[in-house]
């Protein structure tokens, strides 16, 4: 029987993983992995976290199922940290395993609608967004979003193509640190989008995965509080993987604002596709997050820590742009010292791409995304000179 299965698209970033456990090099270098790193290389478990689980340990008193939907307090609470005075009881939320699976839940919904709408999306944008789409039997179609090479926002463009979109139809976008690019829109160019799928009759649903990496948590949570607070419909799906440094523990949400005759039977819809899928999502990592955030004294030490991650994602950022300048006096990389996140993409062709693995051992996901958090300062020395030898070669 098994005989008949086909191959699967495998994600590129686990593809990437695989190629650099295979070099025997001991000099290589793996900028694939999606996660943050210090210095070391390491991705600590934050004291905050530590603190939390503690209390939940002295605290917690069953380990029973919570709702399909997940824990309605944890929703609430994190509902307001993101969206402020624009979230209410009027939103349909449930806690998820990840964003991925929230992400999951909404595109199987669109897809069983009577007239299921086209998502749009960037390009390129998160690579697990077509898999996903796909896995639902989504409708999905793609604008221009970034220029590769040119290392520059093609907004125009992506503005041109939505105007082709239909009323009803839904645009999934980034918010900040946007990944693969790390470039995100300017705050005026985010404001145009926002009039023309207004305009469009078009439904904005976003996606969060770095709140606190950019400005602060309370800055990055603009963009989605803007569309909360100008919409009667609209998506958010987060996850707190990187925000509070627990990926294991799978701690997301999808909350869905929608008219309030429509709230209950989106509110059964919901539950009855986290049923049929990942049933009930797990609890701990979402416990130590409502810990946190209902606490004071740790909410304040978990935004410390939050700051210092951001701090040195920005800092080796610009240390690339110093670094060039010093041992080449170019600016090729400059760019990556005006975006946020952690991640870029690396200026090169495909053939230049392959040169940077093959002849200096540095292993990027295909399509040049790099994870700037990954580098060291004697990391960031071996790219620089690698990136400005497969660019100058004949």
């Amino acid at each position: 029987m098994f005989e008949q299965v086909e191959d699967y698209p495998v994600d590129p970033i686990m593809i990437g993983a695989d190629y650099f456990a295979a070099d025997p090099r001991k000099e290589k270098l793996n900028l694939t992995v999606g996660i943050y790193q210090d210095e070391h290389g390491q991705t600590p478990v934050l004291e905050s976290v530590k603190l939390a689980e503690q209390k939940l340990v002295e605290t917690q008193t069953s380990k029973s199922y919570l709702a399909l939907t997940g824990d309605a307090e944890y929703c609430r609470v994190l509902g307001r940290e993101i969206m402020g005075d624009a979230f209410d009881d009027g939103w349909v939320s449930a806690q998820t395993s990840g964003g991925a699976v929230a992400l999951r839940v909404m595109a199987d919904l669109l897809a069983q609608m009577p007239k299921p709408p086209t998502v749009w999306l960037q390009t390129p944008t998160y690579g697990n967004y077509i898999p996903i789409l796909t896995a639902a039997h989504a409708h999905f179609a793609q604008v221009p979003y970034y220029d590769r090479l040119k290392a520059q926002i093609t907004f125009d463009q992506m503005l041109d193509g939505l105007k082709a979109v239909q009323s009803g139809d839904v645009f999934l976008m980034q918010g900040v640190c946007h990944n693969p690019t790390g470039a995100d829109m300017s705050a005026e160019q985010f404001d145009a989008l926002l009039d023309l799928l207004e305009a469009r009759g078009i439904v904005p649903w976003i996606d969060l995965a770095y709140l606190g990496f950019a400005q602060s948590w309370d800055a990055d949570c603009a963009m989605a509080r803007k569309i909360a607070a100008r919409f009667p419909e609209c998506i958010v799906c987060i996850t707190l993987s990187k925000s509070f440094g627990i990926y294991r523990d799978r701690a997301g949400a999808l909350f869905v604002k929608t008219r309030a005759g429509d709230r209950e039977r989106m509110h059964r819809a919901v539950s009855a596709i986290v049923r049929s899928g990942a049933s009930h999502a797990p609890d701990h990592g979402p416990s130590v997050v409502r810990t946190i955030l209902q606490d004071d004294t740790l909410k304040a030490l978990w935004f410390n820590e939050l700051g210092q991650m951001r701090a040195r994602v920005a800092g080796v950022r610009q240390q690339i742009v110093k670094n060039e300048r010093t041992l080449l006096g170019t600016n090729q990389l400059a760019y990556i010292g005006k975006q946020s996140g952690m991640f870029s993409l690396l200026p090169l062709t495909d053939a230049q791409e392959t040169a940077l693995t093959r002849d200096h051992g540095i292993h990027v996901v295909k399509g040049g995304r790099v994870n700037v958090a990954r580098l060291g300062a004697d990391d960031i020395t071996k790219l620089i000179v690698a990136i400005s030898d497969v660019t100058s070669a004949k």
